[in-house]
């Protein structure tokens, strides 16, 4: 492992996710799952597919809420959503710092395993990876990043409801290493 800056895995990112928009209509590509391990004992905890939040996500979570305000079809929510994402959302990646969450059934025993840690996570995709620690809190609904999430992840799933946990991971940056 090698070391790198911060704005390299968040360029990955933004790249790899607005790839996946364009070319594979959002289905995430592996490069989106973290792999979540215990930092003692280094044990895999769970693999989460993660959602990319903006630094500031106000406005993109109004958006999202107006697409789901306009129709009731899901499909056309969907189309909506996609052609957002895919078109130059991810252009900017200065507007993300890495951070990202990840939804959970509101029943899931792996939420005490994760939840108010300190955690490695690994994100790796054909030759590429990084390795890094994250703080792991449980977001309010009120939190703009959970309306984010929530929001964003309704386009995949319109059965979603509100009876969900969302972990907001935050990237420790000086454990950042790049993995060939």
């Amino acid at each position: 492992m090698t070391k790198v800056g911060w704005s390299d895995f968040v360029v990955w990112q933004c790249s790899l996710r607005q790839r996946n928009f364009r070319m594979f209509s959002g289905k995430p590509s592996e490069g989106t799952l973290a792999n979540i391990s215990d930092i003692k004992s280094k044990k895999v905890i769970c693999e989460i597919r993660s959602v990319l939040i903006e630094k500031k996500c106000i406005n993109t979570t109004k958006m999202f809420e107006f697409i789901i305000k306009q129709t009731h079809e899901p499909e056309l929510r969907f189309d909506k959503a996609i052609k957002f994402l895919a078109a130059e959302y991810y252009n900017t990646p200065v507007n993300f710092d890495g951070s990202f969450t990840a939804t959970f059934d509101y029943k899931s025993k792996i939420i005490k395993k994760l939840i108010n840690k300190k955690l490695i996570v690994q994100f790796f995709e054909r030759e590429t990876g990084f390795y890094f620690h994250v703080n792991v809190v449980k977001l309010k609904k009120n939190d703009p990043r959970w309306k984010y999430t929530f929001s964003h992840n309704l386009f995949f799933n319109p059965y979603l409801n509100e009876n969900i946990v969302i972990l907001h991971f935050t990237p420790i940056k000086k454990e950042l290493k790049q993995i060939h």
